[in-house]
């Protein structure tokens, strides 16, 4: 029994100068090199390292005491940057300061009659142009800037829609507060209304497009109506 005392004993001793040690060399630990990832670089180009090494001056940190490093005021810089939306660091053991960011998605451009543009993000938050990267996404042309909050609830809710990505490019308000949406097919636009029901009006429009594709005069038409529930009326060029 004491033998074993004797040994538990002298194992937490070397134990505790094994982790003294490694404390104390962790304290003189310095930055070796810095990593920096953009996780989500294939979603979005608004951010690559060299821009947030710019933005940083990370070079500055390389070969600074790692304990002198304050890594919550490094991701504070990062948050404060427009198109991160997430960002977090930390040190490993071989000395490298390991940075890594996620991207705010837009999905919504705002075309401000008399304004300047911005983004609405995927939680519909507003985000400023950017001078890198411009990414394809619908346009919603608008007097006032509440007007945009139709046009994004459709946008969110018929995004990864094969049928809808494909036709939604311009939307804007007409006179009488209906959603107008104005596809990549030119020569008409599409009254949808509202945001509602979009799985619906689908239906809906295929019916219509299949119908008059078949007959070869779906060009003949300016204006298809997607108001009614169980109805489409097309308006012709006169």
């Amino acid at each position: 029994m004491i033998a074993r005392i004797f040994s538990t004993t002298l194992l937490l001793a070397a134990l505790g100068a094994v982790l003294g040690f490694a404390s104390l060399e962790a304290q003189g630990r310095r930055v070796s090199s810095v990593d920096i990832q953009v996780k989500d670089a294939s979603t979005a180009s608004f951010l690559h390292p060299d821009r947030i090494q710019s933005q940083l001056g990370t070079t500055r940190l390389e070969g600074e005491l790692m304990a002198d490093v304050d890594l919550q005021s490094v991701v504070n810089h990062l948050q404060a940057m427009d198109p991160c939306e997430r960002a977090e660091v930390f040190p490993t053991m071989d000395g490298v300061l390991h940075i890594n960011v996620w991207q705010r998605q837009p999905v919504m451009r705002v075309h401000v009659r008399g304004g300047s543009d911005y983004y609405l993000d995927e939680n519909g938050r507003r985000m400023n142009l950017d001078p890198h990267y411009t990414p394809h996404i619908p346009v919603m042309h608008v007097s006032r800037e509440t007007q945009a909050t139709m046009g994004y609830r459709f946008v969110k809710a018929t995004m990864g829609d094969p049928f809808w990505d494909a036709l939604t490019d311009q939307l804007s308000m007409n006179d009488n507060g209906e959603l107008v949406l104005h596809p990549r097919l030119a020569g008409h636009e599409i009254v949808l209304g509202d945001a509602e029901d979009s799985d619906h009006k689908k239906r809906n429009l295929l019916s219509f497009y299949r119908a008059h594709v078949k007959r070869g005069n779906l060009r003949n038409f300016k204006r298809i109506d997607l108001t009614y529930r169980d109805q489409v009326i097309a308006q012709r060029y006169p």
